[in-house]
């Protein structure tokens, strides 16, 4: 066997190069570092929900581009996002993944802040005055962060365009959803992948995958309007996809879910977007999940998945859309381990029997065209300098 020899039985050469990627994009470290430097420190990143900041003081922490950040909904209740890093040495400030706090108290030499991400204490802070340091100087650096539809956002470019200009316009998918009730988050949990990133958000746009899962085949594939929806195309690489309405008293055991629809949605109403780079909101009639992921190295990925549900609904109610969302979309549903397991034995062969993935599928954009993965990479390549087909740069 030759050094770096692949194995492949299709023209590649005969393709237009927009339609395949060379797998180095999903296993090379430089490559990976590229996306962190030029796409995720760049972008408007979603880290959480308003209602995981409920109370005052609620933190999350999580990390955007390698750098964490501490999300704080201060005493004035404006969310702020801030360096989780101390001023003084640069030791990580809080490990906790969530909770509240009046101050943060570093366990090295015991600098504090307040929710405001101002420093508080500096002890024998005198030992500084020969430089002309004190504690106004000191508070942790603050990083951009807006917030719409409930939805938080971050971005570590103190240049960038609003958030609003970001999105352009792709939230207007969900707004008869988000403009009716509050919605709240009442699950999380995040899983580490042996995938990467990029391999993970294709299962979010690509729907010729829905062949993996059983409950997409038994309940929505059956309808022959399932294979006509269009895919819509807004700036900066967001997609979505017609609705469709989903029959699931077509599975064993399986009921409608007229009766807890969410507000804004036909009954038994899937609907489905994705945000740039990471980001899908997902909605099955009864409940909203949202994927973000934190790229950790080439081929390891964390996935964030949050369900939610309407805010002070009855117990009865709330315990259906639990259900519901675990049957699918739970650690231990159907969905979620059957993309886990897809995109890990992907990552096997990148780079080694596997030198190019094809993206080729032309329906006119409809549901099972390859156009929103296209889409996705003429983004990536936009962002990164970067030609997919061939791990190479761009020409000038």
């Amino acid at each position: 066997m030759k050094e770096n020899e692949t194995f492949y039985s299709i023209p590649w050469e005969d393709l237009p190069p927009t339609h395949y990627v060379d797998n180095r994009i999903f296993c090379d470290q430089k490559i990976f570092d590229i996306e962190q430097r030029a796409i995720f420190s760049k972008v408007w990143k979603f880290v959480c929900c308003e209602s995981e900041l409920a109370g005052t003081n609620d933190f999350r922490t999580t990390t955007v581009a390698g750098v964490p950040l501490l999300i704080v909904r201060g005493p004035d209740a404006k969310i702020r996002a801030m360096v989780n890093s101390c001023s003084h040495r640069g030791v990580k400030l809080v490990e906790e993944p969530a909770g509240n706090a009046r101050k943060f108290e570093c366990l090295f030499h015991r600098w504090t802040y307040d929710a405001r991400g101002r420093c508080i204490d500096i002890p024998r802070e005198e030992g500084y005055a020969c430089v002309k340091i004190d504690k106004a100087q000191c508070g942790l650096k603050q990083v951009r962060c807006e917030s719409t539809r409930g939805l938080v956002f971050v971005n570590l470019d103190d240049d960038a365009a609003p958030l609003e200009d970001y999105l352009a316009g792709c939230l207007s998918v969900f707004d008869d959803v988000f403009g009716q009730v509050e919605l709240e988050v009442f699950h999380f949990h995040e899983q580490v992948l042996d995938t990467d990133w990029k391999h993970w958000q294709e299962t979010n746009m690509e729907l010729y995958h829905e062949y993996l899962h059983v409950l997409n085949r038994k309940t929505g594939m059956i309808d022959p309007a399932y294979f006509n929806r269009t895919w819509h195309a807004f700036e900066n690489g967001h997609m979505a996809v017609d609705p469709l309405i989903i029959q699931y008293e077509k599975m064993q055991g399986g009921a409608s879910r007229e009766q807890h629809t969410l507000p804004g949605l036909k009954p038994n109403e899937f609907r489905l977007l994705d945000i740039f780079p990471d980001v899908m909101l997902n909605c099955r009639a009864s409940v909203l999940r949202i994927d973000t992921q934190i790229p950790l190295a080439a081929g390891k990925t964390l996935v964030q998945f949050r369900g939610l549900g309407v805010k002070g609904e009855p117990e009865q109610m709330r315990r259906q859309r639990i259900r519901d969302h675990a049957e699918f979309w739970g650690p231990f549903g159907r969905n979620l381990p059957e993309d886990a397991l897809a995109t890990e034995r992907q990552k096997e062969t990148m780079g080694k029997a596997s030198k190019y993935s094809l993206m080729a599928r032309e329906e006119n954009r409809l549901t099972q065209d390859d156009f929103p993965v296209r889409e996705f990479y003429r983004q990536w390549e936009r962002l990164t300098g970067l030609r997919a087909a061939s791990a190479s740069m761009l020409p000038e």
